[in-house]
């Protein structure tokens, strides 16, 4: 293998595969990437045996060829060449690699290629997602997937596909986040049900980035199959059966209270600073016209804010983890929000105030206080 490469399309593709390898490994050749030279192409493939991204970019291939080598090392040679620089990269004996780019010359030990993890054959895709549509799912979802890797179905997110709607759930048990948007899937006649691992989600997100684009989607009974573009992107499914997160949505809670989502981020930020680093909960005391938020521990003391809010009913207190309401807040992309309760034991219920693209609903349990 012979290639000539530009830095700067050569440098995006290794970021790109760098979430997929893992750090550690008892498997030496998972600490590598796949370089494949053919057809004016330097392809790049990445896996850790649960998820696989293969990408590429455009060289001048002088010799065809493939071989692996160290994906950290390689990424971080490139990385600190000149941002004009041209690399050339020629296979060696004993699959070590040599890279030269002006007055710069390394030899990277490699791997026989023939040691690499051979990927899950791509299926064609069952149906395109806007690219829009699947970064705003993540983004609403992701950080309500359980951080416990014991609870498996809840280790990512549940993504269902109907002809006329897409819907992504993730929970961990105490808080659970739905998006939904209404949308048109031609030729799809039935709900497709799939059970997304988070790193996948990371990596779809990076995948998409900020283009506007479509994703492909396809799945077979063991894997699921991305694409966006020329880069492609093969997980394995997530075993296990999700809870019905239907139930779990309250349908009762009629006491509304309606809050600026800056003022009631900044307020809640501030009253947690005061909070028990055990309990980790903040009071809510709400009544007509606002919200107080009171927070105390033996060892820091207490705190209080006011929120105007935008509520007419009986007096009402709640404890809520303020991380939780502070995750929904980044991302709920409304200017206000609704805060649904019913009772102190009841699970409390946001939304944006404001109808937009998505239908976004965050369910989050209370905490005693």
């Amino acid at each position: 293998m012979r290639v000539n490469v530009a830095r700067e399309p050569l440098l995006s593709e290794l970021n790109l595969v760098q979430g997929v390898i893992e750090k550690k490994t008892t498997i030496p050749i998972l600490s590598n990437i796949l370089l494949e030279a053919r057809g004016g192409r330097l392809d790049i493939t990445a896996t850790d045996l649960d998820v696989s991204i293969c990408c590429g970019c455009a060289a001048e291939v002088e010799t065809e060829g493939a071989m692996t080598v160290s994906a950290r090392r390689f990424f971080d040679i490139v990385r600190l060449l000149p941002e004009d620089a041209r690399i050339a990269c020629m296979q060696m004996e004993n699959d070590w690699m040599e890279i030269r780019s002006g007055q710069s010359e390394y030899r990277v030990v490699g791997l026989p290629k023939e040691n690499f993890p051979s990927i899950p054959e791509f299926q064609e895709a069952l149906l395109s997602i806007p690219g829009a549509v699947m970064r705003g799912m993540i983004q609403r979802t992701i950080f309500a997937i359980t951080q416990e890797e014991s609870r498996y179905s809840l280790n990512g997110a549940l993504l269902v596909v109907a002809p006329r709607e897409i819907k992504m759930v993730a929970t961990d048990g105490h808080r659970l986040a739905l998006v939904s948007k209404s949308i048109s899937f031609d030729g799809l006649d039935s709900e497709i049900r799939s059970l997304i691992p988070r790193k996948t989600l990371v990596e779809i997100q990076k995948l998409v980035g900020d283009q506007e684009l479509l994703v492909g989607f396809g799945r077979d009974e063991n894997h699921l199959f991305f694409s966006a573009g020329d880069k492609r992107l093969v997980s394995r499914v997530l075993a296990g059966q999700f809870p019905n997160y239907e139930m779990v949505i309250p349908l009762d809670n009629d006491r509304l209270v309606t809050v600026p989502t800056r003022a009631f981020g900044d307020a809640i930020r501030r009253a947690a600073v005061m909070s028990d680093e055990k309990l980790r909960a903040v009071r809510f005391s709400v009544s007509p016209g606002a919200v107080e938020l009171t927070a105390s521990s033996a060892e820091a003391g207490e705190g209080k804010e006011i929120v105007p809010a935008e509520y007419e009913g009986p007096g009402l207190e709640i404890g809520f983890n303020p991380q939780y309401l502070l995750d929904f807040l980044g991302v709920c992309g409304s200017d206000s929000v609704v805060l649904a309760l019913r009772d102190a034991d009841t699970q409390g219920m946001l939304r944006p105030a404001l109808r937009s693209e998505f239908d976004y609903r965050y369910v989050v349990m209370p905490m005693k206080f």
